[in-house]
């Protein structure tokens, strides 16, 4: 295993100890401030289908996505809960509940916030799977966009050699790899 996934899978060993599965009142949940930067600078909704209209969608295929993808948070020591993960779940729970709405959604609760980093690669792990791991009919210009978006710094131009995604892909090194993987034209995609 690759030395970045492995560590990852360590933390994260650590950090799934005593987590519970409980229902919690949807209007107790924030947004972690990385995610809530997160939301602020990319749409992810708008790379994942053409329109983000969830009305064809009856309430109990919402709450049955939300037993299938639970959101993962944190609570807070005021008793709130902050979102680490299950954006899109998230997303979809609250145009099905108000904010006066006090019904209850699953979710897996952590026993503690994670550090910033192991924060970063959940949020990235989260948004990148529809886009990378559900096989979601995607692009080359969308998968250029949102990798380079989410991988790609100043300090790190590479979105392969990212340690990030070197932790959550290590068998993928090269845009052709990807590229195979996903089952798209290399020449549609332009990663470093």
């Amino acid at each position: 295993m690759h030395i970045h996934a492995e560590h990852f899978k360590k933390v994260l060993d650590k950090l799934l100890v005593d987590v519970k599965l409980e229902m919690i009142g949807l209007h107790h949940v924030q947004l972690d401030r990385t995610l809530k930067d997160f939301c602020e600078s990319y749409n992810l909704i708008s790379t994942l289908k053409p329109s983000s209209d969830d009305s064809i969608e009856s309430p109990a295929s919402i709450l049955l996505d939300s037993y299938q993808a639970p959101i993962l948070v944190s609570k807070t020591q005021a008793g709130y809960y902050r979102l680490i993960s299950g954006l899109l779940t998230y997303q979809k729970l609250c145009k099905l509940h108000t904010e006066d709405d006090k019904g209850l959604v699953p979710a897996i609760v952590l026993p503690r916030r994670p550090n910033k980093d192991v924060l970063r690669l959940l949020m990235l792990n989260d948004i990148v799977r529809p886009l990378l791991k559900q096989f979601v009919n995607v692009t080359g210009d969308t998968v250029t966009q949102s990798l380079s978006t989410w991988f790609v710094s100043v300090e790190q131009p590479s979105v392969f050699n990212s340690p990030e995604w070197q932790s959550l892909f290590p068998m993928i090194k090269t845009k052709t790899q990807l590229c195979e993987w996903l089952h798209i034209s290399t020449k549609t995609v332009r990663l470093k």
